[in-house]
């Protein structure tokens, strides 16, 4: 009997210590996460959502793609659970403005002044010409571009 209780109450405290923590994440923006034990997989379940680019083993940088929620796992070089993360990723409403018209959507990204931003679920006319002149201005600044 006491070896059951033993039993359960070690797998209970795996399951806590694997259980989901939260992070938010504001789109389009990088933000810094450390782990406290060493990981040797990362698994991000929707990448549309968020990604992950690793520095090391216990520091990675988490990218917030598009507003949503999914989930990270961590593993250790032996599979084993390190941590399951809740991944919340935010708009940045504060210098975004979302004008609709009828059912088309296009978003705003208003810093200095206000201008068209590729945001996922924008009218596919708008986020087509403004991905299609990033994708450009990327090439040409990274030398790839005619002038």
């Amino acid at each position: 009997m006491r070896t059951i209780l033993a039993a359960l109450f070690v797998s209970a405290a795996a399951v806590a210590n694997a259980s989901a923590g939260e992070i938010w994440l504001t789109m389009d923006q990088v933000r810094p996460f450390a782990m406290e034990k060493a990981a040797g997989q990362i698994v991000v379940g929707n990448p549309s959502i968020a990604d992950v680019t690793v520095q090391d083993k216990n520091h990675v940088l988490l990218f917030g793609k598009a507003p949503g929620v999914t989930n990270m796992f961590i593993f250790d070089d032996n599979g084993e659970t390190v941590d399951n993360l809740i991944v919340r990723v935010r708009s940045a409403s504060n210098e975004m403005l979302t004008m609709h018209r009828g059912p088309l959507r296009t978003t705003y990204s208003c810093a200095t002044q206000c201008e068209e931003t590729v945001t996922v679920g924008d009218n596919q006319t708008t986020f087509g010409n403004v991905s299609t002149q990033s994708q450009q201005k990327y090439q040409q600044a990274a030398g790839n571009g005619q002038n």
